[in-house]
């Protein structure tokens, strides 16, 4: 991009919110999140970012940017315009991005190593204001995917954490990492770093802030429970003579062989990948300037005499807008089996919140049991689509099994907000024995 003559406080601007706010990660955002929350931080992420920018290029842009002497053009022709990319992909990988990319991973291993199992469920309470503090410096050597960050955000509003350190893990966790902190240093130096890193911080803290006194949501207590923050501590437990290279090793071999059937041979095939393209990255840099790509990137002196073939054609403007629909509607359709997930996660993540309802009912906290039924019925009412759009039939049966379940749990709600203790425990029973006759119409076969 900088290349291309655009500025670095815009590029800088792509980098914070392109992991966050883009098709998949908002799709993916509302299986997790209430479509109001996600709006608010959507909104908030999207300040933050551009507002950066604007200042960036206002303060270091004009200092610190320089011209391209000729700025370049995309190649006509696809065969170079692949080329290019790979010629910039594999360069780029074993050059200062390597540094970058070692720095935010090892940032991430010594926080999970020096990080206690559960220390954090008991700072990223609601009522402790210094919850998005305390999340910004966890966040801040993090690297978190779009995918996760989503997923991690929904754990944490549902469980009731605060949603300021929420907020601080996805602009922090996915946004910015060690990695483009040593980017900008490398290129700017270390003051505009720390302007950098102020503005970065200073603005998630008060937006952070901001969503805990005015969003609504539940109040989890330092004797709550969540597994929302494990993935950035050390694991429950592992004992001195597990710990070591071979026990590693075996973790890994036993992650990849439990997602075998869906993501393990991915898992392999795209490391694979990446040492080959470390390996033709370190090539090409041994040719040096034997092999370059850079006059495809020059701009054509006689446009007139391009020639297009059957695998170079010219595009009209209809040709482009119906492949932009068509596009949009294949995400569109991505998007809504994003939204609803399979049945088996459906019932998976249900699962987890009936416990959770349960334990509120048992507390006789009707506030809390009310948002964790709230939650139930949306899981649940996502059956009968998920179902469908997976090529599977509802049945009368199923959808009266539905209907039932919804019907017992609103009772259920209302004896226990009522505070009628005596008929909530008569109604668990009733309920569990509706919600297990549900899970039962719509659970996908086993592939076993």
């Amino acid at each position: 991009l900088r290349r291309a003559g655009i500025p670095s406080g815009t590029v800088l601007s792509f980098v914070l919110v392109a992991p966050v706010l883009n098709p998949v990660s908002i799709v993916y955002g509302l299986s997790h999140i209430a479509p109001v929350t996600l709006l608010y931080f959507a909104v908030g992420t999207f300040v933050v970012s551009t507002g950066i920018g604007v200042i960036w290029n206002t303060l270091v842009s004009d200092k610190h940017d320089t011209d391209p002497e000729n700025l370049e053009r995309a190649p006509r022709k696809s065969v170079h315009r692949i080329a290019v990319i790979a010629d910039t992909a594999t360069r780029g990988l074993v050059g200062p991005v390597f540094v970058d990319y070692g720095l935010a991973l090892l940032a991430v291993g010594f926080l999970g190593a020096f990080l206690p199992h559960g220390i954090l469920q008991t700072g990223m309470t609601r009522d402790n204001i210094w919850a998005p503090f305390i999340m910004g410096l966890v966040a801040i050597p993090v690297y978190v995917t779009p995918t996760d960050v989503m997923m991690h955000f929904g754990h944490i509003v549902r469980d009731g954490y605060s949603l300021g350190a929420a907020f601080a893990l996805i602009v922090l966790g996915a946004g910015a990492n060690v990695g483009v902190a040593n980017w900008l240093r490398r290129d700017y130096g270390f003051r505009p770093l720390m302007l950098f890193v102020g503005l970065l911080i200073g603005s998630t803290l008060v937006i952070g802030f901001t969503a805990d006194r005015t969003i609504e949501h539940g109040k989890a207590t330092m004797e709550d429970h969540t597994h929302a923050f494990d993935s950035f501590t050390r694991l429950a437990q592992v004992s001195q003579e597990e710990a070591g290279p071979s026990w590693v090793v075996t973790k890994v071999s036993e992650s990849i062989s439990k997602h075998e059937a869906a993501s393990g041979a991915a898992e392999v095939g795209g490391f694979c990948l990446l040492i080959l393209l470390m390996v033709v990255g370190v090539v090409l840099r041994l040719v040096g300037d034997r092999f370059r790509v850079e006059q495809y990137l020059q701009p054509v002196e006689d446009e007139a005499a391009e020639e297009y073939t059957k695998w170079n054609p010219a595009l009209s403007p209809v040709q482009l807008v119906t492949v932009s629909v068509l596009g949009v509607l294949g995400l569109g359709v991505a998007g809504l089996y994003v939204f609803y997930p399979s049945t088996n996660d459906l019932i998976e993540e249900m699962n987890i919140i009936r416990v959770e309802a349960y334990d509120a009912a048992r507390a006789e906290d009707g506030e809390e049991f009310s948002r964790r039924t709230s939650q139930w019925k949306r899981q649940a009412e996502k059956l009968p689509t998920s179902l469908l759009i997976r090529g599977g039939t509802v049945t009368d049966a199923g959808r009266e099994s539905l209907s039932e379940f919804l019907y017992g749990l609103k009772t259920y709600e209302d004896h226990v907000t009522a505070g009628r203790t005596d008929q909530a425990k008569m109604m668990r029973g009733y309920v569990d024995g509706l919600y297990r006759a549900c899970c039962d119409e719509f659970r996908a076969p086993s592939d076993d």
